[in-house]
């Protein structure tokens, strides 16, 4: 099966919704801001989680010993 392209995915929906794209109305800049702002500083947050974990299994690995000889 193919996939359809998401453009006319979107064209469909908003067909079906009765939603004209080239509308002014809806979000304002300023909430697309807000929101990617948000969303910027959750991934920063995961980034740092994932790092912090990475680190501490980094650093939680044993040095193998110089085999006598």
């Amino acid at each position: 099966m193919a996939v359809p392209d998401p453009r006319f995915l979107v064209a469909y929906c908003c067909a079906r919704l009765g939603v004209d794209r080239r509308s002014e109305r809806g979000m304002t800049t300023t909430e697309v801001a807000v929101i990617t702002f948000l969303l910027v500083g959750a991934a920063i947050v995961v980034l740092g989680i994932i790092y912090s974990a990475a680190k501490g299994n980094a650093e939680s690995i044993p040095t193998p010993a110089q085999p006598a000889g």
